[in-house]
């Protein structure tokens, strides 16, 4: 389960390993067109969670193996609890290794057969994990969720899951992330860690 050397080695080279993560103060802002973001919005791969009609909209992309990531994760449940008028998108950005890309391909599989309403205990459960997650994995734990290993090793490897990642390798880069993770809040971006404390002060931001 693996894309292309190219598309795979381009990956890597936003990787983003040497971002700083969790600094005392948040990463600074970077204003982005409407455009790039009606496109992350419009990527059939998103998971949207939250307020299904929220007064801000904030997307992460994440790399199932950034350390980063996985505190963001940790965080979330806290987040959409505290911020119950935001829409929360998450976009699978796998960038850091090719075990990351087999793991996203396990997490697009169980996207595509059982639906955005059960993805969030997939993404929250793989976050929980020691150690790298690979596709086998993530395949694992997936099934553990009731997903069907056949099925999902058959989408996994499908041109529409390889489709998928390339259209949100391509938005990122258009959008110029260069680390994972990274946030889109309002009409700003933001490269790099967030504590929890720092994405709420940047929806208020949004909000005016």
């Amino acid at each position: 389960m693996i894309l292309s050397r190219r598309v795979l080695l381009a990956g890597l080279a936003l990787s983003g390993t040497k971002a700083p993560a969790f600094a005392q103060s948040a990463p600074e802002s970077q204003m982005i067109p409407v455009e790039l973001i009606e496109n992350t919005l419009n990527l059939p791969s998103i998971v949207r969670i939250g307020h299904k009609h929220g007064d801000v909209i904030m997307v992460e992309y994440f790399d199932y193996n950034c350390p980063w990531c996985k505190r963001s994760a940790q965080g979330l449940p806290d987040l959409l609890k505290a911020e119950p008028d935001l829409s929360y998108v998450l976009v699978n950005f796998a960038v850091l290794s090719p075990q990351s890309v087999a793991a996203t391909r396990a997490a697009l599989a169980y996207l595509q057969l059982y639906g955005p309403e059960r993805y969030l205990p997939l993404h929250l459960a793989l976050f929980d994990m020691r150690g790298t997650v690979d596709g086998e994995r993530a395949l694992a734990e997936a099934e553990r969720l009731g997903g069907d290993r056949q099925r999902m090793t058959e989408t996994a490897n499908s041109d529409q899951t390889t489709g998928w990642m390339k259209d949100a390798f391509s938005t990122g880069n258009d959008l110029g992330l260069v680390a994972t993770p990274s946030f889109l809040i309002g009409t700003e971006a933001y490269i790099g860690g967030m504590s929890l404390e720092q994405k709420r002060e940047a929806i208020a931001r949004a909000r005016g």
